[in-house]
C-alpha cells in the first residue's frame, strides 16, 4: 500500500457519516460474481471463526472501455474499531448513538489503475449519514494493479435499539460497481448483570424492656446496589445505604411478621424474606 499523510487522509475520509449495518445481495451461484465474492469472503474471513451472515462483499469484474482494463478488488482486512470484523464482533451490541469506524483494506485485484475519482457511497439500508458519497483517497492518490487501500468511515449507531442493515459500494469514476460490501449493526444495552439478593437472612428478637425489638442480619452479596430497603408485611420501613448488614425494628405487638429486606439500584430490587415469630412475648 502506498503510503500517505494520514492526517490529510483522515480529514478527506472522516467526513461526518453516521451509517448502520447491512446486507449485500448473495451472488448467483456459478457466476464471476460468486467467485468474486468467494475470495473477498475468504479474505476478510482469515481471522474468523465463521462467515458472518449479510456481511459477504461481492467484486464486479468491471471491463473499461477507455483503459482496456478490468476493475476488481478484494478485502484483505476488514475491522470495527481496530477490530477484526468477525461474527463476534458482528455480534457485539453498540450503546444507542455510539459512534463507530469502519475500516476495509482493499486490493486493486484488477488492471486498472485507481485514482481519486473512486468513491465509497451508500447504496441501501438503513441511513444513519450526513452525506452518501466519502472520498476513498486523496487528491492526485493512485493505486497501481496489486497495491492496497485503507478506507476508513465513521459511522453512529441508531439512537433506538435493534437489528440494521446498510449497503456501501467502491464505484469507480463512471459510477460502476467494484466492490460491494454489507454493515450489520446491533444496537442495544446488553442486559446488566442481575443485582445479587442480601444472602443468609435470619433474626432475633427482644421483648424484655416491654417492646419487641426485632433485629435483622444479613450477608451483603450486591457488589453495585445503591442501598437496602426494608419491608415489613409488604409496607415499607426504610431504605439503607450500599453495604449495610444489619437492621432493628420496634414491632408494634407480639405475632408473627414477615421481612423483605432487598438490595436496590435503577433496574429495580433483589429481595430476600424471612418471617420473624415473636408470639411468645408478653
Amino acid at each position: 500500500m502506498k503510503p500517505y499523510p494520514s492526517a490529510l487522509f483522515l480529514l478527506l475520509v472522516s467526513f461526518a457519516l453516521s451509517a448502520c449495518n447491512l446486507g449485500a445481495p448473495a451472488p448467483q451461484e456459478g457466476s464471476d460474481l460468486a467467485t468474486a465474492a468467494a475470495r473477498t469472503v475468504e479474505a476478510v474471513l482469515t481471522s474468523a471463526a465463521s462467515p458472518t451472515p449479510h456481511t459477504t462483499p461481492t467484486s464486479q469484474a468491471t471491463p473499461s472501455a477507455e483503459k482496456g482494463c478490468e476493475q476488481r478488488a478484494s478485502i484483505s482486512a476488514w475491522m470495527r474499531n481496530n477490530v477484526t470484523y468477525d461474527k463476534q464482533e458482528v455480534d457485539k451490541r453498540l450503546a444507542p448513538g455510539a459512534s463507530f469506524v469502519m475500516s476495509w483494506e482493499i486490493q486493486n485485484a484488477g488492471t486498472c489503475v485507481w485514482d481519486d475519482s473512486h468513491k465509497m457511497i451508500f447504496e441501501s439500508g438503513e441511513r444513519i449519514t450526513q452525506g452518501d458519497t466519502f472520498p476513498a483517497m486523496p487528491f492526485g492518490y493512485t493505486v497501481q494493479p496489486g497495491e492496497t487501500l485503507t478506507i476508513n468511515i465513521t459511522m453512529t449507531a441508531p439512537a433506538a435499539p435493534g437489528e440494521y442493515e446498510s449497503t456501501f459500494s467502491f464505484v469507480d469514476a463512471d459510477g460502476k460497481d467494484v466492490l460491494t460490501v454489507g454493515v450489520l449493526t446491533n444496537v442495544g444495552a446488553t442486559s446488566p448483570a442481575k443485582l445479587s439478593a442480601p444472602g443468609d437472612l435470619r433474626y432475633t428478637y427482644d421483648c424484655t424492656s416491654g417492646v419487641v425489638r426485632i433485629t435483622l442480619n444479613w450477608v451483603d452479596k450486591a457488589d453495585s446496589e445503591n442501598g437496602y430497603r426494608i419491608y415489613r408485611d409488604g409496607a415499607k420501613l426504610n431504605d439503607l445505604p450500599a453495604g449495610s448488614t444489619t437492621y432493628e425494628d420496634i414491632a408494634p405487638a407480639p405475632g408473627s411478621y414477615q421481612y423483605t429486606v432487598a438490595a436496590f439500584d435503577a433496574s429495580g430490587e433483589s429481595p430476600a424474606k424471612v418471617t420473624a415469630e415473636t408470639t411468645n412475648c408478653e
